[in-house]
């Protein structure tokens, strides 16, 4: 049985006391192969991961084989990886897929390296049970991090305008800022980037609702009146001018420097609080983050695991695939680079070494997860197995209606019914 946690309980990471313990020094590394590693990136996250990677060869000997794509061309690659039994030894795995992947006999179980090439002595002990499946470490969890909205500072502040406590505010009050200040945003600059496409934030709507995208059974968890009331207020914000039309919001494939936030289409953005370094290196504004608005009495909100380092069963060298992970986790000249961007990290003393030395974006982070620690609803059961093929459908379903090219209450049927059918097929 897997156990699902809590904000309280997974993250103790931000309130904990931070040890004092000091990293002993880095392990001895044995010689190998090369090591493949994937992940999904965007271009700050690939700059440091290639600038760890090409620190680890020069300090172990080893060879890293790299690659990265951006979020959606990820799970496509990695499922036809999988298919081929060819999957990368390292691999950058996501709560919503690490179930599906571990119960498909597709990942190594970690815990014969915990305690050898897997130094997690100092780790918070409940980010390491949220790598957790059926009772063995399938992943080391990389950070933890929650949803924001993302906005420009810069705008709003030339514009006077000051918003309200994101810990209370609604939609209602999100709108109604928009429709004040659409009419004096630049030319070209939308209040928001259309979120219709995006089952994170589907999920904010209904967890608002009381509800979850999938029960701890793995079926779907909300109501068919739930997503026809997600595609209306999408639909509103774009008949409304809020958000871009179809075709401006259409040219976001999915990557960062392509979202209406990098293009100075929009003025508010969604974005998961780690990615927060990475969209300011590609706005000249300032940016912040705030809370997510509530379309509902109950907090839409959670504390996750940001991402985990799995292991591929089919990895040619275990122990060499390990050291690497525990390279990427443990190490204070490879944490030196990485910091915060991947989220906040649950090893203590890498912790306690590069917080003085954050910069003021990443502090925005670290404030930004202790106002949301506070505000937020558990930790949701994990996606069931073609929970991914959802996530993919989604996109399609919602650009049907967003282009009028099908009623918006029969896509929401068919989404709806098809999501039914996947889950089944599982």
């Amino acid at each position: 049985m897997t156990t699902t946690y809590s904000r309280r309980q997974f993250g103790g990471i931000l309130g904990a006391a931070l040890s004092a313990t000091a990293l002993s020094g880095t392990a001895a590394f044995a010689q190998a192969g090369a090591v493949r590693l994937i992940w999904w990136g965007n271009p700050e996250r690939d700059k440091r991961t290639n600038a760890v990677v090409d620190l680890y060869q020069t300090k172990t000997g080893s060879t890293v084989s790299p690659e990265t794509y951006a979020w959606g061309d990820y799970w496509q690659k990695l499922a036809t990886q999988a298919a081929g039994k060819s999957l990368p030894d390292v691999i950058q795995m996501d709560y919503r897929y690490i179930f599906e992947y571990a119960r498909r006999n597709q990942l190594a179980a970690l815990d014969e390296f915990i305690g050898s090439e897997l130094e997690l002595a100092d780790y918070d002990a409940n980010q390491l049970a949220s790598g957790v499946v059926d009772g063995k470490t399938y992943g080391i969890s990389m950070g933890a991090n929650s949803m924001s909205h993302v906005y420009n500072k810069t705008v709003l502040d030339g514009l006077g305008v000051t918003l309200p406590d994101s810990t209370s505010w609604t939609t209602d009050d999100w709108v109604a800022i928009g429709k004040d200040i659409k009419d004096k945003l630049p030319d070209g600059m939308y209040f928001s980037e259309n979120m219709g496409i995006l089952e994170p934030r589907l999920q904010t709507w209904v967890r608002s609702a009381g509800k979850d995208l999938y029960t701890p059974e793995g079926k779907i968890g909300y109501d068919l009146e739930d997503l026809v009331a997600y595609f209306e207020f999408w639909k509103m914000m774009q008949d409304e001018g809020l958000t871009p039309p179809a075709d401006v919001q259409a040219q976001d494939s999915g990557k960062m420097e392509e979202s209406m936030m990098a293009t100075k289409q929009g003025v508010f953005n969604f974005l998961h609080s780690n990615q927060l370094v990475a969209m300011q290196n590609l706005v000249e504004d300032e940016i912040d983050m705030v809370m997510i608005p509530n379309s509902g009495p109950n907090a839409g909100q959670y504390m996750k695991p940001s991402m985990f380092l799995s292991m591929s069963e089919t990895a040619a060298d275990k122990a060499a695939a390990a050291q690497l992970m525990n390279f990427f986790i443990t190490d204070p000249d490879a944490n030196d680079i990485l910091l915060i961007e991947r989220g906040v990290t649950g090893d203590a003393s890498i912790r306690e070494r590069i917080t003085p030395g954050l910069t003021e974006t990443e502090q925005k982070i670290i404030n930004y997860l202790d106002i949301v620690g506070t505000h937020v609803s558990p930790l949701p059961p994990p996606p069931p197995a073609n929970a991914g093929e959802i996530d993919r459908a989604l996109r399609p379903a919602w650009e049907s209606v967003a282009f009028g090219q099908v009623d918006l209450e029969a896509a929401a049927k068919d989404f709806y019914e098809n999501s039914i059918r996947s889950l089944e097929r599982a």
